[in-house]
């Protein structure tokens, strides 16, 4: 993985801990923190279009 992204991804992702995992994704620790990590980055994403959003014009993040 590049160094960067490790970083990144070791800064920003919580370590995997079974007791803070929804019951019915206990038996699958790859799909319970895919999952996990697909909804952080989407709420990140999400941030960064609403913050972009100045009145009512979709603008550049500088």
């Amino acid at each position: 993985m590049n160094v960067l992204f490790e970083l990144l991804f070791n800064a920003w992702c919580a370590p995997y801990d079974p007791r803070q995992v929804p019951e019915h994704l206990r038996g699958d620790p790859v799909k319970a923190y895919g999952q996990y990590a697909f909804q952080e980055g989407f709420r990140l994403g999400l941030g960064l279009a609403v913050s972009s959003l100045r009145g009512g014009e979709l603008e550049e993040l500088r």
